[in-house]
């Protein structure tokens, strides 16, 4: 199954200049795509490797933070003053 990937702002800004000076019919969609895909989008394996790595460690990171804040709500609540 192919996966659709969306491009930039500032990619789709630079087709439309590009689009707004060649003056010609607009191209058809999958053109489009194509044209954009090709501007930079990198879906190579080893990215998709990164880009997953680093999803599991936000995730480890947000887990602790929140058993953190966990940990000192419920020691605030049974300390007593």
């Amino acid at each position: 199954m192919h996966s659709m990937t969306r491009p930039s702002k500032e990619q789709v800004r630079a087709y439309m200049r590009r689009r707004e000076n060649a003056r010609k019919a607009p191209p058809a969609p999958e053109e489009i795509r194509r044209q954009l895909a090709s501007s930079g989008c990198d879906i190579s394996p080893a990215s998709m490797a990164a880009q997953g790595w680093q999803l599991s460690a936000d995730l480890a990171q947000l887990g602790s933070l929140m058993a953190i804040a966990w940990l000192m709500d419920s020691g605030i609540a049974l300390r007593k003053n």
